[in-house]
């Protein structure tokens, strides 16, 4: 079988061996290290793909959604030119201009420690009405070619060989990224008939959305769930798990995996069992302390239904300060623990691999997966 085939068996039926995924790529920079880049934003896809073989790994990459605004002009966004500020930061914006108004985003970025989105299109109630515009003009568009073909040039870069996931903001409560998350939250409180409208466009979008995704060679989607330090579980039960419901049986439908990753505290979400009603194929990450908070892994995989495929769960704490003995013992104890309670289980790290983690400690887990398999 080609590692495409093996990750998506073990995530649909698991199998009698584990193997090592650590995750690269998603802007963490450690492909950035790999392929002698500065700037996080210039990593491309072939530098990713170089950065996994160089492990003995199976990766899931990891694309973005094709630009919808390229559908039609009247989701264009006009990106304001490129500069350096006096910190030798690049910082770079666009705007979207409406006969309603105008939004704008803003995002600086620097060398090594990557960007950071410090104004995000709608910061405000009275903006709403231009996201549904946006919302209103796509789903005029019958014809989403350009979302396939963009997806199927991705799968023609990496080849057939490993697995393909593509990312957009698809759970609906998400409002599609144009406010950030306490905004989001807010706007769930404070304007209901407004986002609960929102939420039903970005469905129909969505469903449209997958059918091309899937048509352009994709494996998995992917579907967002923010943490415990973000929202509160009433969220979850009023708007994620619900529609979560939703945009997984359409995925599925479609012959796509979903994929889901919280880097973030996921209690008491998990002890509720809301991820169990989600819908998830593979989920990521049941973190200890300090990275995460549930109680222990023996505790998470109670909680977690067995038929979701888990990934994780090594520290980035101890991937970047730790040695690769220590490396070796964490990865062995969580093999042992994935067997003993019979989970399918793929061994990586608890987020994205940052910039500094050493290649050694990488290559730790997937030497202790090898001796593991014997």
């Amino acid at each position: 079988m080609t590692r495409r085939e093996t990750f998506i068996q073990y995530v649909r039926h698991g199998g009698k061996d584990f193997f090592c995924s650590p995750q690269i790529g998603a802007g963490a920079g450690f492909d950035t290290k790999m392929t002698r880049r500065e700037w996080l934003s210039e990593t491309t896809l072939a530098d990713t793909k170089k950065a996994c073989e160089a492990f003995d790994m199976i990766p899931l990459y990891n694309a973005g959604l094709p630009d919808m605004s390229r559908l039609t002009p009247a989701c264009g966004w006009h990106p304001d030119p490129p500069e350096m500020d006096a910190k030798g930061r690049r910082v770079t914006g666009s705007q979207f201009q409406t006969p309603m108004g105008t939004l704008t985003n803003r995002i600086i970025e620097e060398r090594i420690k990557g960007a950071v989105q410090v104004k995000y299109p709608i910061t405000d109630e009275s903006e709403l009405p231009i996201l549904e515009y946006w919302l209103d003009a796509l789903l005029e568009q019958n014809d989403l070619s350009l979302v396939r073909d963009g997806v199927a040039a991705v799968r023609q870069e990496l080849g057939q060989e490993d697995a393909i996931d593509i990312q957009w903001a698809m759970q609906p409560y998400e409002l599609l990224c144009f406010p950030d998350t306490m905004m989001t939250a807010i706007f769930a409180m404070e304007c209901p008939d407004v986002f609960h409208r929102l939420m039903e466009k970005i469905l129909l979008l969505d469903e449209r959305l997958l059918k091309a995704v899937a048509a352009g060679g994709a494996d998995f989607v992917f579907l967002g769930g923010p943490g415990s330090e973000m929202i509160s579980p009433r969220y979850y039960e009023d708007f994620l798990v619900p529609y979560s419901k939703q945009l997984t049986g359409m995925a599925h439908r479609e012959g796509l995996l979903v994929y889901t990753h919280i880097c973030s505290p996921i209690e008491p979400m998990l002890s509720l069992g809301y991820y169990n009603q989600m819908g998830i194929d593979l989920f990521e990450t049941l973190s200890e302390a300090p990275v995460g908070n549930v109680a222990s892994l023996e505790d998470a995989f109670h909680k977690l239904d067995p038929s979701i495929c888990t990934r994780g769960n090594i520290g980035l704490d101890l991937l970047l300060q730790g040695t690769p003995e220590d490396i070796m013992e964490k990865s062995l104890h969580i093999l042992q623990t994935a067997r003993r309670m019979g989970r399918k289980h793929m061994l990586a790290a608890s987020d994205y691999l940052f910039h500094d983690i050493p290649e050694e400690n990488v290559h730790a887990m997937c030497k202790a997966v090898r001796l593991f398999n014997g």
